[in-house]
């Protein structure tokens, strides 16, 4: 049996060696005394990200706090929401033709303009958390500890604050030097008799998508108003 030493001095067998390595494939790519470090480093990071911490490239949330963690927990009351029903919005943002930056200046810029987009969209929402939900989209969401119900202001707010978040960085950086879009959404989501708090996240998260790729292709614009029925009822 393959002993593997571990950073406590404790060994751990090559069948954990081995189930760890097939949890990240991704590590075959480096060398063989680098794979069962990298493997490890990766679990924990990943778990620290469902437990809350930011995201290292944009300082918004992981996405898995929100669909696995407990990002939702507190703003769900059983004695209220499960009778009146749970409503929280979502302000999104989207990089249109992220790629084109990264082409221009390179991934380290683009890393570093991605934190100050995340940034710009969170202060108009400074008690709202944002969530990265994708490579070049976040979310601020208008949940009920946020204090704030979702209007059609909010969205000016945050097409305002992502205006001059860019400015700010492009008179930093020097880069980009060309144009930079978003497309900006909104969503009011209300889900009827939810069992508990923790189906909130992925039907969330859901609906933020399909929001965001209806804007994203012109086929909704302003606040998108969706109910979903938890009660079994059609």
């Amino acid at each position: 049996m393959v002993q593997q030493p571990s950073p406590v001095g404790t060994t751990v067998d090559d069948e954990v060696v081995k189930a760890l390595l097939a949890l990240q494939p991704w590590v075959q790519s480096r060398p063989e005394p680098e794979r069962f470090g990298a493997a490890l480093r990766a679990l924990v990071e990943a778990e620290a990200s469902r437990r809350g911490a930011p995201d290292p490239v944009s300082g918004a949330l992981h996405l898995s706090a929100l669909t696995q963690g407990s990002l939702l927990r507190h703003e769900y009351d059983l004695s209220v929401h499960a009778h009146a029903g749970w409503t929280t919005g979502a302000v999104i943002a989207d990089v249109r033709g992220m790629i084109h930056v990264n082409q221009e200046a390179g991934f380290a810029l683009g890393d570093r303009f991605l934190r100050a987009v995340a940034t710009a969209l969170a202060e108009p929402f400074p008690r709202a958390p944002v969530v990265r939900v994708h490579t070049d989209c976040f979310a601020a969401l208008l949940v009920p500890s946020s204090g704030l119900e979702l209007s059609p202001e909010h969205l000016d707010s945050a097409r305002e604050a992502l205006r001059r978040g860019t400015d700010a960085f492009r008179s930093r950086e020097g880069a980009p030097r060309g144009p930079v879009e978003f497309t900006v959404s909104a969503l009011r989501l209300t889900i009827i008799d939810p069992s508990h708090w923790q189906v909130l996240g992925p039907l969330l998260w859901a609906e933020i998508e399909r929001a965001h790729v209806l804007a994203r292709r012109g086929l909704a614009s302003g606040i998108q108003e969706r109910t979903l029925r938890l009660d079994g009822r059609v």
